[in-house]
């Protein structure tokens, strides 16, 4: 079937039906060769007395309910759509390996909730989230030198309240469900070091840094029935950290302690180092942090950890690092892969950061998700300061206030900063974005949750808003916001009050964004083009220079494909947002990127074209409208009858539709003529609004609040391709007025008066009549709607000119019913108001409408 016939499909199933499900087959979808990156023994927590046994590979899955259903399918890999999945995994251990050992069962991320059990006995529930977890592995369920089944119950469906994220996304990456990440067997002595918590002070006058190192030791060893020696307790500890160049050991400390078993010990180390080497994003040396047990002078466990030396704070002059001012010259990295979401290889995740640093940027913020854990430790290594992200976006008012929704935050954000509080360059934690400042609700929950994160860790905490209100909230250190498609010398004096406001140091450029469109043209005059994407982050940054910006951060990178058809920019058929520096398949470096790297470089600078303005008004608008004055001016001039049928309908509308209801001679050829003339002059008219809509920020918000991926394609459809949408419209208008006909027919039922279909399609078509008066408008109106002179006026004029022809239409069924005006106006509203009704109801139940379209009215300041 071609691809216009299946929009057409999709469209009507849009607009005719309040279903818009489509069933289809799961597919799971793999990365070919993948392997897990088992070399990096830092980042695996392998050493001589650690070790992992990889899981990825082949796994079973199938529904819930239904096993017999049964696929093998690779580990990590994807599925769309929603649904329930079994996916098992068997393995073996030895019994040595039992008994030795404490076995983890690691999992890098999975999406979205699931119950994991260890041979049919659950031994832990996942609440949500692609957020790396540990689950212990009882000792008394385990099987020796047998087979072992790990299964994992997952549910996958994200909604408008439950989740995190949340339904609406706007410029979110693709979101998959299924085991997304590396799954591994991490197997550690029974003696061990449980865990470390790893705590720098740096006393920058007298270069001399202060380590504190707090560690949970553990004995899981059991006494069997026929052991015999005495139970041995005496164990030391020594903590040793080399140097960055791993050639020296700079710090050494030694405790004796004794340990029974199944018991636990808290043992608190302070070491100092002099002359202290400080990590940057220019110098990313990072010291090694060495832990071991021994045991008679045997080795029981080793723990290794990279420590990098730095600090970062915020005050209201500057924000420092290494008590030395410092600006975030970042960019918003979201990993998007094809078809894959955020499942890559580390080769490509490696090859993604390098290309960042290469580029210049010194700070990296993994908006919008969760990043593999491998992503900071690239970051150490390659000297970018992180920011991780809650993916929250646009919450409406009403759920932050939830308990319960805050409460599930707060569960998201334990495990969260469980999974990343070993890595030493995490620092920053962003809250979330599209905020209202002014909102008692967003800074009530902003307050919150910061409180309870700072409870737990010492962290930065940011947090990015919608527009340029100036509101400090408790416990936020960092205030970023967020410019779209508006060059930030438009708003330069309000960005700089609010720097004045807030601080210099505490605030920042969270997002800038800019849609490319239309691709490249001659020059950046022309809005969306790829000259004007360099254009606008050019400025950005002489603006940050000029003001001494304490951060921006240039959104995003790399090209990525979401949930959503984007309308602002541009219909895709696999809905990539072309809003990168890069291109999705990382090999288009944009004009915008040249720019870009070469003033964070101090290269020599990149032109960018000026060109010349062109015209980007569709010549079908024009084509379309002349050929409807053509057939109008012919049936005008075809005969008096026309004429006269015209003038009543239009003059004396009750007089014509009495005419019709006696069944008085009406021409069927006219009305038939007048009804195509008037779809297509309808379908003009829509065409112009979707094209002039295209671009439109608020409107693609509005639209998203549906929560329709269906709608989002459709609408963005139309208003990117308006030769199409004019068809489109043209045949849905014709089926809108058939379906008025039908109705009006049943509802005759309920009345004495006989009334005819031909006498149904008559008052429909002749009722509709004014709208052949907007053919000149269906000429200019995209031209008037761009000018922007006066916009609310028109949009008036079309709404009352709607009015007018429903009264038209009322007026004419209850000419024809012979009936009492009253009672059809009365039935008419309520037909409307049901309609309407059952809508909202379904996408309120399906997608909290209400809130979401309160919120983006809130943050474009309609309400």
């Amino acid at each position: 079937m071609p691809l216009k016939s299946k929009f057409f499909l999709l469209f009507l199933q849009i607009f005719i039906s309040l279903s818009l499900s489509i069933y289809s087959q799961v597919i799971f979808r793999d990365l070919p060769n993948y392997k897990l990156n088992k070399a990096d023994l830092l980042f695996f927590d392998i050493t001589e007395t650690r070790e992992i046994i990889p899981l990825d590979g082949l796994w079973k899955v199938f529904p819930k309910n239904d096993s017999e259903k049964s696929v093998n399918i690779n580990v990590p890999s994807v599925f769309k759509g929603s649904g329930e999945f079994i996916f098992q995994k068997t393995f073996r251990l030895s019994s040595r390996q039992i008994k030795d050992n404490q076995i983890d069962l690691v999992f890098f991320g999975l999406n979205y909730s699931a119950d994991v059990s260890l041979n049919k006995v659950i031994i832990y529930r996942h609440t949500g989230g692609d957020l790396p977890f540990t689950v212990k592995l009882p000792r008394d369920i385990l099987k020796a030198d047998a087979d072992n089944v790990i299964s994992v119950s997952l549910v996958y469906k994200l909604d408008s309240e439950n989740t995190i994220p949340l339904k609406q996304r706007f410029f979110f990456p693709q979101n998959f469900g299924g085991l997304i990440r590396d799954v591994y067997l991490h197997l550690t002595p029974n003696v061990k070091i449980q865990k470390s918590d790893i705590n720098s002070s740096i006393d920058f006058k007298g270069s001399k840094a202060t380590i504190s190192i707090n560690s949970q030791i553990t004995n899981n060893e059991f006494r069997s029935p026929n052991d015999t020696l005495p139970e041995q307790n005496n164990f030391t500890f020594i903590t040793q950290i080399f140097s960055p160049d791993g050639k020296s050991v700079v710090a050494t400390d030694k405790k004796d302690f004794e340990l029974k078993r199944n018991r636990e010990i808290q043992i608190t180390n302070s070491i100092s180092i002099s002359n202290p080497v400080l990590w940057s994003p220019e110098n990313p040396k990072s010291y090694l942090v060495r832990q071991e047990i021994f045991q008679a002078g045997n080795l029981v466990d080793r723990y290794d950890q990279s420590l990098a030396l730095f600090s970062i704070t915020a005050t209201n002059e500057n924000l420092l690092l290494n008590n030395q001012p410092a600006s975030l010259n970042g960019v918003t990295y979201i990993p998007s892969f094809k078809t894959y979401g955020c499942m890559m290889s580390y080769a490509q995740m490696e090859s993604d950061l390098q290309k960042i640093k290469d580029s210049g940027f010194n700070s990296i913020r993994f908006a919008k998700s969760i990043p593999h854990p491998y992503f900071l430790k690239l970051c150490e290594y390659y000297g970018l300061i992180p920011i991780i992200e809650l993916p929250l976006a646009n919450v409406p008012e009403g759920l932050s206030n939830s308990v319960n929704f805050t409460a599930r935050v707060k569960s998201y954000l334990s495990l969260l900063l469980d999974a990343y509080s070993k890595f030493p360059t995490f620092k920053i934690l962003n809250l979330g974005s599209s905020f209202i400042h002014s909102s008692e609700a967003h800074r009530s929950f902003l307050n919150n949750i910061s409180s309870f994160v700072k409870s737990k860790k010492n962290l930065l905490i940011s947090a990015s808003f919608f527009g340029f209100d100036a509101n400090k909230i408790e416990g936020i250190d960092l205030y970023g916001i967020e410019i779209f498609n508006k060059s930030v010398n438009d708003d330069n004096e309000k960005i700089k009050s609010l720097q004045e406001e807030i601080g210099k140091g505490r605030f920042f450029i969270s997002e800038a964004t800019y849609t490319a469109n239309i691709g490249q043209t001659d020059g950046y005059v022309n809005d969306y083009s790829f000259e004007a994407q360099a254009k606008f982050f050019e400025d950005l940054l002489n603006f940050a220079n000029e003001i001494n910006l304490s951060g921006y951060f240039i959104n995003t990178m790399f090209d990525l494909r979401g949930d959503y058809t984007s309308l602002t920019s541009g219909y895709d058929e696999d809905n990539i947002y072309k809003i990168g520096l890069i291109s999705e398949d990382r090999k288009q470096e944009r004009l915008a990127y040249k720019v870009i790297s070469a003033k964070l470089r101090n290269a020599e600078r990149v032109t960018i074209p000026i060109g010349a303005k062109k015209d980007d008004a569709p010549m079908i608008f024009i084509v379309t409208g002349l050929v409807l004055a053509l057939i109008m001016g012919i049936l005008v001039n075809s005969g008096k009858k026309f004429r006269e049928d015209a003038s009543r309908a239009l003059l004396r509308p009750y007089n014509f539709f009495a005419d019709v209801r006696d069944q008085r001679i009406i021409s069927a050829y006219h009305s038939i003529y007048l009804a195509l003339v008037i779809s297509l002059v309808n379908a003009l008219i829509v065409s112009n609004i979707l094209y002039y809509l295209k671009t439109s920020f608020c409107f693609e918000k509005f639209l998203l609040s549906f929560g329709s991926p269906a709608i989002m394609s459709a609408i963005s459809y139309l208003a990117w391709h308006p030769l199409n949408a004019i068809i489109w419209l043209f045949i849905l208008t014709l089926m809108v007025m058939i379906l008025l006909m039908l109705l009006i027919k049943a509802a005759a039922f309920f009345v004495r008066t006989k009334v005819y279909i031909s006498s149904t399609f008559f008052t429909v078509v002749w009722s509709l009549l004014p709208i052949v008066l907007l053919i000149p408008v269906g000429i200019v109106l995209y031209r008037l709607l761009n000018a922007d002179i006066a916009n609310l006026y028109i949009f008036i004029s079309l709404v009352l000119i709607n009015l007018w022809l429903l009264y038209r239409l009322i007026k004419g069924i209850y000419v024809i019913y012979d009936v009492n005006p009253s009672t059809v106006y009365f039935y008419s509203a309520v037909f409307i108001l049901a309609a309407f009704t059952i809508v909202i109801i379904y996408y309120e139940v399906n997608s909290s409408v209400i809130e979401n379209i309160l919120l983006t009215l809130k943050q474009f300041n309609i309400v």
